[in-house]
């Protein structure tokens, strides 16, 4: 069960879960795919549409009182950032699923450790003071006013934002179940697109990065 802050009455998500994680190595046709997708989104990311839609994430953040510049931009942007240096990062079969299909459509996503959640999933608003490491440098993302997804046993524990997921809810080799959250402004991008959008990467996700 999902639980939305009345607050956010101006975002829509899209969420999923799959089970069955496989940590395999890429093969060539996840390469080849993953390649296509970023040749797609270097040539969307050069249309007013795209950039339309990043003003929009940002005004999304915005609305809540959340600040987003330098480390604390939208995961979008930082993938955009890495096509614009040819270093687009490859993490996990399942993880470099996700980031193609971020920046292609320019959304942020969460993949977060299914184990991580109970019976319920709170979207809300972060409080004052409250941080999650991101990183395994041990670095920390202030989350006062951010769109977070919260878990654990008390459903209040932030594990995942627009901006980066904690290292408390990220996916390592003994994950075997993921939940996979698309955000979104409802002003520019309707549930149903997002739906598409959601159903392609949990496509991408099955056809590359779960077991046989």
């Amino acid at each position: 069960m999902i639980s939305i802050d009345n607050r956010l009455d101006y975002l829509n998500v899209a969420v999923f879960e799959l089970e069955g994680l496989s940590h395999a190595r890429a093969t060539p046709e996840l390469d080849a795919w993953i390649d296509q997708q970023c040749e797609l989104a270097i040539a969307e990311k050069s249309t007013a549409q795209w950039e339309a839609r990043r003003e929009a994430i940002r005004r999304l953040l915005r609305k809540g009182g959340y600040k987003p510049s330098g480390r604390s931009k939208p995961a979008q942007e930082y993938l955009a950032r890495c096509l614009d240096e040819s270093k687009f990062p490859r993490v996990h079969p399942a993880v470099d699923c996700l980031n193609a299909i971020s920046v292609r459509f320019g959304v942020p996503i969460s993949m977060l450790d299914r184990q991580e959640f109970v019976d319920r999933m709170q979207i809300r608003l972060g409080k004052p003071a409250e941080r999650y490491v991101f990183n395994s440098a041990g670095q920390e993302l202030e989350l006062e006013n951010l769109i977070v997804v919260c878990g654990g046993s008390s459903e209040e524990k932030p594990l995942g934002s627009p901006v980066k997921d904690s290292m408390a809810g990220k996916i390592d080799a003994t994950v075997c179940a993921i939940v996979c959250i698309l955000y979104a402004p409802s002003e520019t991008i309707s549930q149903n697109l997002l739906d598409q959008w959601a159903s392609l990467l949990r496509q991408s996700i099955q056809r590359f990065a779960t077991l046989p």
